[in-house]
């Protein structure tokens, strides 16, 4: 189906989006989905994807005339799994995003042409995929292309309809319910693993919900790698708020709404990722740091132990025995430190990079609501 908002008692065509169901059974109209269910676990290209186009089609014809635009399109299970070839194929072109719910299907990546997978590395953010730990799971997908999220801890084959706000998950209610998501905060996370052990605790007797959970918190920086901040949570509800504000005038939103929205959204992405690099590097810059002073340290005690063995000796004859030996300044500290200090620098680098991109989209950003003082009064104290 193709909707739109209603705006002053009329059809948004600025804002339409495409939704595809899931599988048709043999007692439903269109096409036998079961059969080309079965393709898909095969690695083929759903045989209803030329059903999902000609109605894509269908529905830029009838928009056209009111110069409408398709902003989303999504799919669900066997659509859901074709979303990937639609948003390469298509949305590369019209400039829709897609998302697909728990997808159905094997490999989709190798059903696009060497162009399409081309711009679907370039732009994963295009493709937003929900992949929920279901039985869908079984159809040998990939978890690797696109903007993959895994809801973990749900078990159903859904479209998280009751957990969304919008467009945004809500993950309060998933941590309610015991239901891991990418992005959540620690304490987010402890409600949810307390939650699904209350839930799933397998009654042995010598574990306990509280064990059951701690494993479960082990699980989700297993899968996630680390918790978002507080910060990161607060952020991305304070954008949310903006979106409605902005939204909620009708009509969609104008060239410099959506710069704004689009920065700062990536604003709070690549914080979180400065935040994610440093908290991932911190313990190895200090493993390197270490390693030099130890390297050094190594060097002085060895060639303090020779000089007493050999004090009738030269300095320089010290340092040519040990060198026999191997035991060079260059082979203990020189060579390994030149290493250990090219590591630390390609970290710094990093952090500097990110620094640099934080920088670039703030002065954007800036420069987007000293223009535009609309805009700049609409988000005044949201």
């Amino acid at each position: 189906m193709a909707i739109a908002p209603i705006v002053d008692g009329k059809p948004d065509y600025n804002n339409v989006a495409i939704v595809y169901a899931g599988t048709n059974t043999p007692f439903e109209t269109g096409k036998n989905g079961w059969w080309t269910a079965a393709g898909t676990i095969k690695g083929d290209l759903s045989g209803e994807y030329k059903l999902a186009e000609d109605f894509l089609k269908e529905t830029k014809d009838k928009i056209a005339p009111n110069n409408g635009t398709i902003t989303d399109v999504a799919g669900f299970s066997q659509s859901g799994g074709y979303m990937m070839k639609m948003a390469a194929e298509h949305g590369s072109v019209d400039g829709f995003k897609s998302t697909s719910f728990d997808d159905f299907g094997k490999d989709q990546f190798d059903t696009l042409n060497e162009k399409e997978q081309e711009w679907l590395n370039n732009n994963p953010s295009l493709l937003l995929r929900y992949q929920n730990d279901s039985w869908a799971g079984n159809s040998f997908r990939d978890n690797e292309y696109g903007n993959v999220q895994g809801i973990i801890g749900i078990g159903d084959h859904n479209t998280l309809s009751k957990y969304f706000d919008g467009d945004v998950l809500n993950l309060d209610r998933l941590a309610k319910d015991g239901i891991f998501a990418p992005n959540m905060t620690k304490q987010q996370v402890e409600e949810a693993a307390k939650n699904w052990a209350k839930k799933n605790g397998d009654w042995n007797p010598l574990t306990n919900d509280d064990s059951e959970a701690n494993a479960r918190v082990k699980e989700y920086l297993k899968m996630y790698g680390t918790y978002a901040t507080k910060d990161f949570g607060v952020q991305m509800n304070k954008l949310n708020r903006v979106k409605a504000v902005l939204f909620a005038s009708g009509g969609g939103v104008s060239a410099n709404e959506q710069i704004y929205l689009d920065s700062e959204e990536a604003l709070i992405i690549v914080g979180k990722a400065k935040t994610d690099f440093e908290t991932a590097t911190q313990a190895i810059v200090k493993i390197y740091q270490d390693a030099i002073n130890e390297a050094q340290d190594l060097w002085q005690e060895g060639l303090s132990e020779a000089r007493g063995k050999g004090s009738m000796l030269e300095e320089w004859e010290i340092k040519d025995a040990l060198s026999v030996l191997g035991f060079t300044e260059s082979s203990i500290v020189t060579t390994p430190c030149e290493k250990y200090q090219g590591k630390l620098t390609k970290i710094t680098q990093m952090t500097d990079s990110f620094n640099s991109l934080v920088s670039e989209i703030k002065t954007k950003i800036a420069e987007v609501l000293q223009t535009d003082a609309d805009l700049a009064q609409q988000i005044k104290g949201v």
